[in-house]
Protein backbone atom coordinates (compact mmCIF):
# COMPACT_ATOMS: atom_id res chain seq x y z
CA UNK A 1 0.00 0.00 0.00
CA UNK A 2 1.15 3.39 -0.72
CA UNK A 3 1.92 5.85 2.03
CA UNK A 4 0.91 9.58 0.81
CA UNK A 5 3.80 10.83 2.18
CA UNK A 6 5.69 8.89 -0.59
CA UNK A 7 4.30 10.09 -3.19
CA UNK A 8 5.78 13.05 -5.18
CA UNK A 9 4.23 16.55 -5.51
CA UNK A 10 6.76 18.47 -6.86
CA UNK A 11 9.97 18.59 -8.30
CA UNK A 12 12.98 21.17 -9.21
CA UNK A 13 16.20 20.86 -11.11
CA UNK A 14 19.49 22.67 -9.41
CA UNK A 15 23.05 23.05 -10.67
CA UNK A 16 25.71 21.85 -8.90
CA UNK A 17 29.04 22.88 -9.96
CA UNK A 18 32.54 21.34 -8.66
CA UNK A 19 35.86 22.54 -9.25
CA UNK A 20 38.27 20.00 -10.74
CA UNK A 21 42.19 20.19 -10.37
CA UNK A 22 45.00 17.94 -11.74
CA UNK A 23 48.31 18.52 -12.52
CA UNK A 24 47.86 20.64 -16.01
CA UNK A 25 44.75 22.60 -15.24
CA UNK A 26 41.72 23.46 -13.52
CA UNK A 27 37.88 22.69 -14.73
CA UNK A 28 34.68 22.97 -13.64
CA UNK A 29 31.92 20.38 -13.87
CA UNK A 30 28.55 20.89 -13.97
CA UNK A 31 25.67 18.36 -12.81
CA UNK A 32 22.22 18.31 -12.22
CA UNK A 33 20.28 17.20 -9.34
CA UNK A 34 16.67 17.11 -8.22
CA UNK A 35 14.96 18.99 -5.08
CA UNK A 36 11.55 16.93 -4.53
CA UNK A 37 8.54 18.10 -2.69
CA UNK A 38 7.17 15.30 -0.59
CA UNK A 39 3.94 15.91 1.77
CA UNK A 40 5.91 15.66 4.97
CA UNK A 41 9.61 16.67 3.56
CA UNK A 42 12.29 18.18 1.08
CA UNK A 43 15.23 16.19 -0.29
CA UNK A 44 18.08 17.18 -2.05
CA UNK A 45 20.98 14.89 -3.64
CA UNK A 46 22.07 15.19 -0.02
CA UNK A 47 19.99 15.77 2.29
CA UNK A 48 16.54 15.38 3.31
CA UNK A 49 14.48 17.79 5.38
CA UNK A 50 11.27 17.24 7.30
CA UNK A 51 8.62 19.94 6.68
CA UNK A 52 8.37 20.82 10.06
CA UNK A 53 11.77 22.15 10.15
CA UNK A 54 11.59 23.88 6.87
CA UNK A 55 10.65 27.77 7.76
CA UNK A 56 10.41 28.98 4.61
CA UNK A 57 11.82 28.82 0.60
CA UNK A 58 12.35 31.54 -1.65
CA UNK A 59 13.86 32.52 -4.95
CA UNK A 60 16.30 35.67 -6.45
CA UNK A 61 16.23 35.53 -9.74
CA UNK A 62 20.03 36.80 -11.59
CA UNK A 63 20.41 38.76 -15.04
CA UNK A 64 20.45 35.94 -17.74
CA UNK A 65 18.94 32.67 -17.04
CA UNK A 66 19.69 31.11 -13.35
CA UNK A 67 18.87 32.21 -10.05
CA UNK A 68 18.98 31.18 -6.54
CA UNK A 69 16.53 28.88 -4.28
CA UNK A 70 16.70 29.07 -0.72
CA UNK A 71 15.84 26.76 1.86
CA UNK A 72 15.45 28.14 5.41
CA UNK A 73 15.81 25.56 7.99
CA UNK A 74 16.24 25.32 11.70
CA UNK A 75 19.90 23.79 10.15
CA UNK A 76 20.67 27.28 8.79
CA UNK A 77 20.05 28.25 4.74
CA UNK A 78 20.52 26.05 1.72
CA UNK A 79 21.43 27.79 -1.30
CA UNK A 80 20.48 26.05 -4.74
CA UNK A 81 21.44 27.64 -8.11
CA UNK A 82 18.43 26.93 -10.68
CA UNK A 83 17.51 27.52 -13.92
CA UNK A 84 13.95 27.15 -14.16
CA UNK A 85 11.04 29.78 -12.40
CA UNK A 86 10.20 27.98 -8.62
CA UNK A 87 7.03 29.47 -8.42
CA UNK A 88 4.81 26.47 -8.77
CA UNK A 89 6.96 24.87 -6.19
CA UNK A 90 6.75 28.03 -3.79
CA UNK A 91 3.02 27.85 -3.85
CA UNK A 92 2.99 24.23 -3.25
CA UNK A 93 5.03 24.23 -0.09
CA UNK A 94 3.15 27.28 1.19
CA UNK A 95 -0.14 25.69 0.86
CA UNK A 96 1.19 22.27 2.33
CA UNK A 97 2.76 24.63 5.20
CA UNK A 98 -1.15 26.59 5.75
CA UNK A 99 -2.62 22.99 5.92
Amino acid sequence: MNNSSDQLILSLSYISIHRVVDRIEQTHQKSYHTICLFQDRITTSDRSFPLQHVFDVSYRPFSGHTGLFYLHTNEGVFTFEIEEEPEYFISAFKQIQSN
